[in-house]
């Protein structure tokens, strides 16, 4: 199981930026009534998230002959929806300038990034 994880260097990677993510994820919502600013936590977000994306999908070589999940599998179709509105609530949050309503973008950001997780590792570890 731990080949999952730490079998090469995109799951090394993988792992280590997912952690971190989730470790963002939790300080924000510890430091939440002291942030101001919003917007730049948002971008951070989306920026990573979109590495960690990459990362996974070379990992599980995505849409290639041997591709842990197919392009047509219930995780694609989960990940795909998520990312894409992950991608519209960041870009709705440029425009939208009232630091609570890109509070809430960045929650509900990181409940879609969290989703995203917990959809393609769990998968991942019933798969061995």
């Amino acid at each position: 199981m731990l080949d999952l994880f730490f079998g090469d260097i995109y799951a090394v990677l993988t792992t280590v930026f997912v952690l971190v993510m989730l470790a963002f994820i939790i300080i924000v919502f510890i430091k939440r009534r002291s942030i101001e600013k919003w917007g730049r936590l948002i971008l951070v977000f989306v920026l990573a998230g979109t590495i960690i994306s990459a990362l996974s999908a070379a990992r599980d070589a995505f849409m290639m002959e041997n591709a842990l999940f197919a392009l047509t599998s219930a995780q694609a179709l989960i990940c795909s929806v998520t990312g894409g509105l992950i991608y519209l609530i960041g870009l709705v949050s440029i425009f939208v300038r009232k630091q609570s309503f890109r509070r809430i973008s960045f929650q509900l950001i990181s409940v879609l990034f969290i989703i995203q997780v917990i959809t393609i590792e769990a998968s991942r570890i019933t798969l061995i």
